[in-house]
């Protein structure tokens, strides 16, 4: 079971990044754009933090969940939630 976790888990990471990458060449505005899905991830880091108190979700906020929802925006945060739930 736990193969399957990490093969889904680089999964979604390739979708995650495709979908960056095709935002990025979309807009055309390349730190726009980097810095509006900064933004986001960290805000959804938050979000779901607050959120997630009330109904037992919790994601530690450190420098490696930081990093990653800073990098991959909001679809980071949902690979670490998805990695949470998968390697349990």
């Amino acid at each position: 079971m736990k193969t399957f976790g990490i093969i889904l888990f680089y999964a979604f990471l390739v979708i995650c990044v495709t979908v960056i990458f095709v935002t990025v060449i979309k807009t055309k505005r390349f730190f726009a754009a980097v810095f509006i899905s900064v933004l986001q991830g960290i805000g959804s880091l938050f979000a779901v933090n607050f959120i997630g108190s009330f109904i037992g979700v919790h994601l530690a906020v450190n420098a490696f969940s930081l990093a990653v929802s800073s990098i991959a925006g909001t679809s980071g945060v949902v690979l670490l939630l998805l990695s949470q739930i998968l390697m349990q």
